[in-house]
């Protein structure tokens, strides 16, 4: 049995000194040349930027938790068109204030028009054409853009 308690009291004095050893501090500099370093020893200049392992962060990511739940569930989108150029901008404006992430889709050809209408259910179909999930909403009404956009969860604007 004394064969293990030594073995056993080796072991822990092994696993305490890893330990210490995973929160060395690590060195970044820069010499002379523009090389960047990296080392757990300090550099032989005086200036020295350090950072510790277990500080890292991740950046917050710009849309709000909210925001990004809503799009998952209701993604939007907004269809233009050449001939929509002020009643379009109102469009994208009211989305920015809102801070709504969105696709923008041009109407240009045949096909577009015919897939828009598939959407929205009529034969010629408008634009601007707001898609919420799949609820189409034609033409550019403010009110019901916000209706739409506050029952699938998005934030008001500020």
């Amino acid at each position: 049995m004394k064969g293990f308690a030594a073995q056993a009291l080796l072991l822990s004095i092994l696993l305490v000194l890893c330990a210490g050893s995973a929160q060395a501090e690590i060195f970044r500099w820069t010499d002379t040349d523009g090389k960047v370093h990296y080392s757990d020893n300090p550099p032989p200049e005086a200036k020295v930027q350090q950072r510790k392992l277990r500080d890292n962060k991740v950046e917050s990511t710009k849309e709000s938790y909210e925001t990004r739940q809503a799009a998952q569930v209701a993604p939007v989108s907004l269809f233009v068109a050449t001939d929509c150029k002020e009643i379009c901008d109102q469009a994208r404006k009211l989305l920015s204030t809102r801070k709504v992430p969105f696709s923008e889709r041009m109407v240009k050809t045949k096909e577009d028009v015919e897939a828009l209408a598939r959407l929205t259910g009529k034969k010629e179909p408008r634009a601007p054409t707001l898609l919420v999930g799949s609820k189409p909403l034609e033409g550019f009404e403010a009110d019901s853009w916000n209706g739409a956009l506050d029952v699938a969860g998005y934030p008001k604007a500020p």
